[in-house]
C-alpha cells in the first residue's frame, strides 16, 4: 500500500479486517456477547494486542448506566398541579426550539423585557417523585400588545401563518425543557399568564397529555408594564384577584421570578405528574466509543440502555444493517419532526447498539424503542454535526484506545505494530511502549472513533500528545463499516522517552475522549 494511500488516508475494509484480526464483515455488525457493545468480536486476552489480536483489547464491556434519581416528594416542590383549560389560541405548530420569541417565517424578534423559564417534570407515583424524560413541553403565550401568533378573531389581530411566541422542548434526562421567551402582555378579561403543555408520545401515538397556566405577581407585572412596548396600551382590567382561572387554581400556578441582571429575569417550574403510562419507560443514549453522555452525531454509533427493550439477544448478521431485530426497532424523530428507522448492531433486554440514521437533522432528537409495534422506550438525545469519541481497548472510553501504530521507513516500507498489550496483573489492557526507532522513521497513530465524519476542514481537527502538537493527516468516515471513523495522527519524534501520556483529539472545537499512549 502506497504511504499517501495508507498514512493520509483510511485503511481499506479488507486493510481494516486484517489489522483488527480479520473476524468477517459481520464482525463490525455485531457479535453474540450479551450486554457488549458487540462491534467486534471477543478474544482471549495475549501479552500483546498487535495486528493479529486487536480484537481483544477492544472487547465491549459492559456498560451500566447511573439509574435515575428518585427522591421523596415530600423534600422539593414536585406536586401536582392543578390542570387549566387550554383556552382557544393553541396550535399544534410542531416547533421544536428552545428560543420562541421570533416568527421564523422572517425571523422578526418580539419586542418585550426578556424571561427563561425553566420546566422541571417529573412523575408522581408511590410517594416518590421521579424525573420524567422523553416529555413534550409546549409554551405558548400573547405578544406585548396581547397578541397571539396564528390566529385571528376573538380579539386578536390577523395573525394568520405567523409562529412567534410558541415552541417546544423535549425533556432530558433530568426531566427538564427551558425555554428563552418574553414577559408577556395583556389582554381584556384575563390576568397576564402564559399557557403549557406536556405530553407524552408512543411513537406516533399520544400517550398522555396535561395542560395548564402560569401566571406573575401583579405587583412585578406593574413594574414591567411600566416599561416599552408594554407603557403604550392602557391600563389592564383583570387581575389575579378577578381571574376566574388563576383564581380555581390559586398560588400553585404562580411563578417565583428572579433578575437576570440585565433587565430580564428567569424562573422555574416544578411539575409533577400522576397516572403516567406505566408502558413510558426512559432509555439512555450515549456514544458507543466513549461512554460519555452528552451530544451524539449524525451517522454515529450510540448505545441505548433501558429495561425489557427486547425479549432476546440477536445480532446483525447482514449488511447494510438490519434496522429490524428480534422485532425491536428504534426510530430517532429529529429536531423538524422527521421520524428516522436506526440501523442496528444489537439488541438485547437492555441494551441496543444502533447508528444515528444518516439524515438527522440537529438540535434536540427524541428515541423511541418499538417491540412487536408497542413502544417499550422514550428518551432524548442532542444531535449535533460532530460530537467526537474514541473507541478504547477496555471499551470504556478510558486508558489505551483501540488504535495500530504505522511504521513507515526511509526506504517506503510499511509495518503494523502494537500500541496496547493486557497487563495480567492489572487484568487489563494498558499503553505499549512506542519505539520511535531511527531517526528516518517516521510513526502514526492509526485510531478508531466515531463521531466525526462530518467534520469542516481537515485544518480543524487537531491533536497533542503529550501536549506536543501532533498532526492529523485524515480524519473521516473508515468506509468500511456502519459509523466506524478514523484518525490517522502523526507522534512527534520530540516525544521520544516521554514514557506515559495523554492524547487529546478535537473536531471542529469538540474534544474527544481523552486516551493515553506509551513512549519509549
Amino acid at each position: 500500500m502506497s504511504m499517501n494511500r495508507t498514512v493520509g488516508g483510511r485503511l481499506s475494509r479488507r486493510e481494516t479486517l486484517r489489522l483488527l484480526g480479520a473476524a468477517g464483515a459481520t464482525a463490525f455488525a455485531g457479535w453474540g456477547d450479551k450486554g457488549a457493545l458487540l462491534l467486534w468480536p471477543a478474544g482471549q486476552p495475549g501479552s500483546a494486542a498487535g495486528a493479529s489480536s486487536l480484537p481483544d483489547m477492544i472487547r465491549n464491556a459492559v456498560f451500566s448506566p447511573a439509574p435515575r434519581a428518585t427522591r421523596d416528594v415530600s423534600q422539593l416542590s414536585c406536586v401536582t398541579r392543578p390542570s387549566l383549560t387550554e383556552g382557544p389560541f393553541f396550535v399544534d405548530e410542531r416547533l421544536n426550539r428552545a428560543d420562541i420569541r421570533s416568527d421564523p417565517s422572517n425571523g422578526t424578534v418580539k419586542a418585550g423585557v426578556p424571561l427563561k423559564i425553566k420546566f422541571n417534570v417529573s412523575r408522581v407515583g408511590g410517594g416518590s417523585c421521579t424525573a420524567l424524560a422523553g416529555a413534550f413541553v409546549d409554551l405558548w403565550h400573547c405578544d406585548a400588545a396581547g397578541g397571539y401568533s396564528d390566529v385571528s378573531g376573538q380579539g386578536n389581530p390577523n395573525n394568520a401563518g405567523q409562529k412567534f411566541l410558541r415552541g417546544y422542548q423535549v425533556t432530558d434526562a433530568n426531566g427538564a425543557a427551558e425555554f428563552t421567551t418574553i414577559y408577556p402582555g395583556w389582554y381584556s378579561g384575563r390576568t397576564v399568564h402564559l399557557h403549557y403543555k406536556v405530553r407524552l408520545f408512543a411513537g406516533s401515538t399520544r400517550t398522555y397529555e396535561f395542560t395548564s397556566q402560569l401566571c406573575f405577581d401583579d405587583a412585578l407585572t406593574d413594574q414591567v408594564f411600566t416599561q416599552a412596548p408594554y407603557n403604550t396600551r392602557g391600563t389592564r382590567n383583570t387581575r389575579n384577584n378577578n381571574d376566574m382561572i388563576y383564581q380555581s387554581a390559586g398560588a400553585t400556578v404562580l411563578l417565583s421570578l428572579t433578575s437576570d441582571g440585565a433587565g430580564g429575569y428567569l424562573t422555574s417550574y416544578d411539575i409533577g405528574l400522576s397516572n403516567v403510562p406505566d408502558a413510558v419507560a426512559g432509555v439512555a443514549a450515549v456514544s458507543a466509543a466513549s461512554f460519555a453522555s452528552g451530544p451524539l452525531a449524525g451517522e454515529a454509533i450510540a448505545a441505548l440502555y433501558g429495561s425489557s427493550l427486547a425479549t432476546g439477544t440477536a445480532s446483525a448478521t447482514t449488511t447494510p444493517l438490519p434496522t429490524e431485530l428480534e422485532g425491536v426497532q428504534v426510530f430517532v424523530r429529529d429536531s423538524v419532526g422527521t421520524t428516522r428507522t436506526a440501523p442496528l448492531f444489537f439488541v438485547s433486554p437492555t441494551q441496543i447498539n444502533f447508528q444515528i440514521p444518516s439524515g438527522t437533522v440537529a438540535g434536540a432528537a427524541v428515541i423511541y424503542v418499538q417491540r412487536g409495534g408497542a413502544a417499550v422506550g422514550q428518551g432524548t438525545a442532542a444531535i449535533e454535526t460532530v460530537a467526537p469519541a474514541l473507541f478504547t481497548a477496555n471499551a470504556n472510553g478510558q486508558g489505551a484506545p483501540a488504535a495500530v501504530v504505522q511504521r513507515v521507513k526511509a526506504d517506503g516500507t510499511q509495518s503494523f505494530e502494537a500500541a496496547v498489550q493486557f497487563d495480567a496483573a492489572q487484568g487489563r489492557f494498558v499503553p505499549a511502549a512506542i519505539d520511535l526507532g531511527p531517526e528516518t522513521d517516521r510513526l502514526f497513530l492509526v485510531g478508531f472513533g466515531t463521531g466525526f465524519r462530518n467534520r469542516s476542514a481537515l485544518p480543524a481537527v487537531t491533536a497533542s500528545i503529550g501536549g506536543t502538537n501532533a498532526e492529523v493527516l485524515f480524519a473521516g468516515a473508515q468506509g468500511g463499516f456502519a459509523g466506524l471513523d478514523q484518525a490517522n495522527i502523526a507522534i512527534p519524534r520530540s516525544l521520544a522517552g516521554r514514557g506515559d501520556v495523554d492524547l487529546i483529539f478535537n473536531v471542529d472545537g469538540k474534544a474527544a475522549n481523552t486516551v493515553s499512549l506509551n513512549i519509549r
